[in-house]
């Protein structure tokens, strides 16, 4: 993607800011991400080389990044050319618009490598080009190319809010109340010619999916470390979960320029979350309990059990989303099929 006028008289002050949340997302993640001793001190070649289920867990992470990928360029393209669009989000925070361009290019660099990695090592890559089938909204900016995923009737979990402020862990069963309520919403413009409340509606709508998705992409990476046999497939399943953390630090500090908005029929209802309300200036992820409640509490990525974060869990949460609405049987069940092998289930 090209440099733009957008991105160049923002890049400065994204880059601190990206700077210090990075180093704040890093520290999130902890050394969960380090392999034990022992696999740092193996340098055998077969310690190097992928087993099946690191295979099939790239390929889903693949899979994974594609999607990513297809959602933020639309959210990107309209961040740079359509103007109410990009309005609309930067009252809620300046930095919102250059900041999708930037996760545009960290995904697709994400899905690159991984194919990339699966052919030199003789797997095979994932194209999904074949489901490029729904048809995106005819509005200014956004190219008209058959997209993956569609953002114009989305239902948004904001629990991830709530989650990361409580002291509580939903691997031990926890549940957390929304923090919004966002209901068969548009995303993106739908239309060209909106009144600026219906793109205020809408930017907000955006702004909350923005980390729900990279939260959600966190705990996926996450759960997966313990169950990887290669060295190098460990180094690139850690490396590249650390930049979802970072991503999720930046989305959700962006919350916090949030006003109140509610909808006539009430499904969409957005507090107001400025000036700290509702704690939302308290981006870290507090304490809570892991692996066992006996020790003590731990502020860490959650959930991350297979059973909640795991690929089946994550084409779930896609799915409840609406972001796949339109699509078709077979991409379902290329999904699945890809979900199940990552999981280990036969």
């Amino acid at each position: 993607m090209q440099e733009t006028p957008l991105r160049t008289a923002e890049a400065d002050r994204a880059t601190k800011r990206r700077r210090f949340l990075g180093l704040a997302g890093l520290a999130a993640t902890g050394l969960a991400t380090l392999p034990a001793t022992d696999a740092l001190a193996d340098t055998t070649p077969a310690a190097a080389r992928p087993t099946e289920r690191d295979v099939a867990i790239l390929r889903f992470l693949a899979a994974a990044e594609l999607v990513e990928t297809d959602l933020w360029q639309q959210y990107a393209e309209l961040a740079e050319g359509n103007p109410g669009f990009r309005d609309a989000l930067e009252a809620i925070d300046d930095d919102l618009p250059v900041y999708t361009v930037d996760i545009t290019e960290d995904e697709l660099s994400h899905a690159q490598f991984i194919n990339a990695y699966l052919s030199s090592v003789g797997a095979e890559p994932v194209n999904l080009d074949p489901f490029r089938t729904i048809t995106p909204p005819h509005v200014r900016g956004l190219r008209q190319v058959p997209r993956l995923t569609n953002l114009t009737d989305l239902t948004v979990d904001t629990s991830y809010f709530t989650r990361y402020q409580s002291t509580k862990n939903p691997d031990f069963g926890a549940s957390f109340p929304q923090i919004a309520t966002i209901r068969d919403q548009p995303a993106i413009p739908t239309s060209n010619g909106l009144s600026d409340h219906a793109l205020a509606g809408i930017a907000r709508v955006a702004a909350f999916h923005f980390p729900s998705i990279e939260q959600g992409g966190s705990s996926l990476y996450d759960q997966f470390v313990p169950f990887v046999a290669s060295r190098e497939v460990l180094r690139i399943v850690s490396s590249i979960y650390a930049t979802e953390a970072v991503h999720y630090a930046i989305f959700r500090d962006s919350l916090g320029g949030v006003t109140a908005f509610r909808s006539g029929d009430g499904k969409l209802v957005v507090p107001d979350l400025t000036e700290g309300k509702h704690g939302s200036a308290h981006v870290m992820p507090k304490r809570c309990d892991f692996l066992d409640k006996s020790l003590p509490t731990c502020s860490v990525i959650r959930p991350s059990s297979p059973a909640k974060a795991g690929a089946r869990a994550a084409a779930a949460f896609l799915t409840a989303q609406n972001l796949f609405k339109g699509q078709s049987d077979g991409f379902f069940k290329a999904l699945t099929a890809l979900a199940k092998a990552a999981d280990g289930v036969g």
